[in-house]
């Protein structure tokens, strides 16, 4: 009997466990985290601007990490560079449509300043535009 009950609780415990792991695995490709996200993946968001399609297929890329300084905290918590020059905040992501380029890239926080000298709290992201 007691046999019987211990298989019972082992076999309720393993799937349990495999049901977490699956809905792991289903959150963490919702939010998933590449450094690079192309047009169509973009496109096939069904989002109407650049900003949304990138909230539903990379909404890791707008999570800080936590504090960055005390002494020199950055202005901007996220900064758009397109052929190396300064673009905008979040705010230009809006103006676009995922159709309008070609790739998205993330920079961290270590990599902008390097990169560009410029200090972000989240990120950078570097786009390049679609061929007319």
């Amino acid at each position: 009997m007691r046999d019987a009950a211990a298989r019972t609780v082992a076999l309720i415990a393993s799937v349990l466990a495999l049901n977490g792991c699956t809905l792991h695995a289903a959150e963490r490709d919702a939010l998933s985290v590449g450094n690079e996200v192309a047009q169509a993946e973009l496109t096939a968001s069904g989002a109407s601007s650049l900003y949304d399609a990138l909230v539903r297929t990379r909404a890791l890329y707008f999570r800080g990490r936590g504090a960055s300084s005390i002494n020199a905290v950055p202005g901007d918590a996220i900064l758009v560079f397109r052929g190396g020059a300064l673009m905008g905040t979040m705010e230009s992501l809006r103006m676009m449509r995922p159709a309008d380029v070609r790739f998205v890239r993330r920079l961290t926080p270590i990599e902008t300043f390097h990169k560009y000298g410029r200090r972000v709290s989240v990120a950078a992201l570097e786009l390049e535009l679609a061929a007319p």
